[in-house]
């Protein structure tokens, strides 16, 4: 369902002030030009990805409570062009977060639409930890289309598909019908407030929380800092993502905390015989960073062999939405991920398309044989996972195992969990003596492991 979130706290002046910059020039473009009584009203729609359908229950719950205000769609994002955003008032976007930030399709798709002056915004998020960060991250190609962000929440999801987690996990059994009541109603209030806005009530638009006090969902979590950080920053070796060794808890949960894998140390490179810069600008527009410069051109017009990093600005991602932005194949980088190999033998495809249908990145080729994955894949393993024949085989299963913390013996998500419960933020739906420790998600033998619903992915569009 989601992936990991993190307790580092970096937060950025300069970025800060750019954010301040965005937000205010949003509030202008939404504000200066109320809808009166005699204009059509309000359309919305509830654009959403999930993966093994928690995003999917949570989107409808939104769709359902906009209804009721306001006309309004809903629709996984594979299933309407991006370039159609433009027709529609209210946006709520939403999924899960992966790898500290938006799922890179979802990125794709928000980098796709039009631009959206005059627009408005609502963001939302599922994940079995804490979605620290997410709405920081997602939040910068939505100021970039020029979109008024008016409200954001999140909810707790199984994370059925995640190789290192414990089964039963924590969050099993989330969103539950107490989270999708709540959903509907936040749909309901956002569609409320974007009326109230659109009629010149400029004081509901919620200012972004900034600062190193801000919401733990508005910070930003990344592995360092922009060009621009202040010179008393940590460098990156000294983060908060090194191996530390913290008691047994005495609920008897694990005595290692772990951090997310290291990337590589090998900066990206670009493969100039595939690259068509200038013509796209995919993997400069969509670094976390802005760390890519492909300015300098050859005599074809192509990126020339010059330095591409933009001071020492990479932060070296584990998974770079550069790589998977790529519409090219072009970006060359090692980053750690699972390997994948699909076992004709056992695969029934052309009768089954359940790996390709639910690839978040359109990723697995079965033009050719034996099937490729292409370097976008996001590495969610989701195909593995959904595979009724168990064709689809992780070459490197226990290097991963290694990599990501030893499964149960990670503590970096339980430690957030209790203090959500602590806080009364998180409702435990799995006593904490049944939670699998010994059990992860990659030791399954099952096949599929995660069997999905139909149903859990709304899709109504109003011709």
């Amino acid at each position: 369902m989601t992936f990991v979130g993190s307790t580092l706290v970096l937060v950025f002046g300069g970025m800060a002030k750019a954010f301040n910059f965005l937000f205010q020039s949003g509030i202008a473009q939404a504000s200066d030009n109320p809808k009166t009584s005699d204009e059509k009203p309000l359309k919305g729609i509830v654009v959403y990805y999930s993966a093994t359908g928690s995003t999917g229950k949570v989107a409808g719950a939104i769709h359902r409570g906009m209804e009721s205000v306001i006309e309004c769609d809903v629709a996984p994002i594979k299933n309407i062009d991006p370039k159609e955003m433009d027709r529609y008032d209210v946006i709520a976007i939403g999924g899960p977060i992966w790898y500290y930030r938006e799922t890179a399709n979802l990125r794709q798709f928000i980098y796709n639409m039009p631009r959206m002056e005059g627009k408005l915004c609502v963001t939302f998020c599922t994940h079995g930890s804490q979605p620290d960060g997410f709405f920081f991250s997602v939040a910068q190609p939505l100021f970039k289309k020029a979109f008024t962000i008016i409200g954001w929440n999140d909810w707790y999801g199984a994370c059925s598909h995640v190789l290192h987690m414990p089964k039963p996990y924590h969050t099993d059994g989330h969103p539950d019908e107490i989270d999708l009541q709540e959903a509907e109603a936040f749909g309901r209030e956002m569609a409320e407030r974007a009326v109230r806005i659109h009629g010149g009530e400029r004081n509901l638009i919620p200012d972004i929380p900034t600062g190193p006090d801000a919401d733990p969902l508005w910070i930003d979590h990344n592995r360092s800092s922009p060009p621009d950080m202040p010179p008393d920053m940590p460098p990156r070796e000294s983060n908060a993502y090194a191996t530390e060794t913290v008691e047994r808890g005495p609920e008897g949960g694990p005595g290692e905390r772990r951090g997310p894998p290291p990337g590589p140390e090998i900066p990206p490179e670009i493969d100039f015989s595939k690259c068509v810069y200038p013509r796209c600008t995919a993997c400069i527009d969509n670094c976390l960073r802005s760390a890519i410069d492909l300015s300098v051109t050859a005599p074809s017009g192509k990126a020339s062999g010059s330095p591409i990093l933009v001071k020492e600005a990479c932060i070296l991602c584990p998974h770079p939405l550069c790589q998977r932005a790529c519409y090219y194949d072009a970006m060359v980088y090692d980053s750690a991920r699972t390997e994948h190999v699909i076992h004709m033998d056992k695969c029934t495809y052309p009768k089954c398309t359940l790996c390709v249908d639910h690839c978040p990145m359109n990723a697995i080729d079965f033009s050719k044989d034996p099937p490729v994955f292409r370097i976008s894949c996001e590495g969610c393993d989701l195909c593995w996972c959904i595979c009724p024949e168990d064709a689809i085989e992780i070459t490197n299963l226990a290097d991963t195992h290694e990599r990501l913390g030893g499964g149960g013996n990670d503590s970096f998500f339980f430690d957030n969990l209790r203090k959500a419960e602590a806080s009364g933020r998180f409702r435990r739906l799995v006593p904490l003596d049944e939670i699998g420790w010994d059990n992860v998600v990659m030791d399954n033998p099952n096949a599929p492991r995660v069997v999905l619903n139909p149903e859990d992915y709304p899709y109504h569009i109003k011709k």
